[in-house]
């Protein structure tokens, strides 16, 4: 896929969502609009954010990650594609900021409270709504809530019910009008006016322009080698299961002969166990 041009860079852009969303005063209106609460201070905040714990497992990048003065922990992620099992990224990106917010040997009852947002250009369930929030309660009893202070929100900028508080709305039109390279009216919105400018002077700076690239060659040769290993890993196991299917044939015929198997495991060099296995493959 080859690397969008800067210039055609749009909210919905996860360099230039970052690179806006990671702003305090960007981000936070937005959260309180979404959560109809209010935020007094961001104490931190980060973009493009690396959680991983070891070498070899499954790495996740968060767009926009910030704490506030209660010490919750906001996520908050776009997306541009539809992906499938949404819900089980969530919660993969929850258990990743969860590890990263306990000390060790703190109280459970000291895990901070957490929001996982994603805002996503394309309805991932398909009911229309702007604004899907994820409840949890006892099956049974949906009286009793499961309170474990996690929180979910998708948001759909393809909605067709209008669901959610206005200034999310509003904030939803410019993200889908960003995605189809369509203009959008921000006059009545201080806010989407603020947002808009910032989108404007990001493209303006040559040094971030510069950054885009880098970082997108470096993503995109992250994902050819990914592809590549992948390929070989491919022919490997191909080769690894014609090997065996040889083998297998080969015990077969020899057992014909009333050859007994701990013949056959010096004949061709396989422990007995194994070769008791593999005769036992259809």
């Amino acid at each position: 896929m080859p690397i969008k041009p800067f210039k055609d860079l749009s909210l919905v852009d996860d360099f230039m969502f970052s690179e806006v969303m990671r702003k305090p005063e960007n981000v936070k209106p937005f959260l309180e609009s979404l959560l109809e609460t209010k935020i007094q201070r961001v104490v931190a905040i980060d973009k493009q954010k690396d959680l991983k714990d070891i070498y070899d497992a499954h790495g996740i990048r968060l767009d926009v990650s910030l704490e506030d003065e209660h010490n919750t922990k906001y996520d908050v992620e776009v997306q541009a594609r539809l992906h499938r099992k949404l819900e089980k990224r969530i919660r993969y990106y929850k258990s990743g900021i969860d590890r990263h917010t306990l000390e060790i040997n703190a109280d459970y009852e000291e895990l901070s409270d957490s929001f996982v947002i994603f805002l996503c250009v394309e309805d991932y369930f398909g009911a229309g709504l702007a604004v899907y929030e994820r409840e949890s309660h006892i099956k049974g009893a949906p009286e009793i809530p499961y309170e474990d202070g996690f929180h979910a929100y998708i948001l759909n900028a393809s909605f067709t019910k209008e669901n959610g508080n206005p200034a999310v709305l509003d904030f939803l039109r410019y993200i889908r009008a960003g995605y189809k390279g369509e203009e959008f009216d921000t006059s009545s919105s201080s806010y989407l006016q603020q947002i808009d400018k910032a989108v404007n002077e990001i493209k303006q700076d040559s040094g971030r322009e510069m950054e885009y690239m880098t970082l997108a060659m470096k993503m995109m040769d992250e994902r050819k080698e990914a592809f590549e290993q992948g390929e070989a890993r491919g022919r490997a196991e191909g080769r690894a299961e014609g090997e065996r299917a040889s083998q297998i044939k080969t015990i077969k015929r020899m057992l014909s002969r009333d050859m007994s198997l701990e013949e056959i495991s010096d004949m061709i060099g396989l422990d007995l166990e194994e070769v008791k296995r593999l005769a036992e493959k259809k």
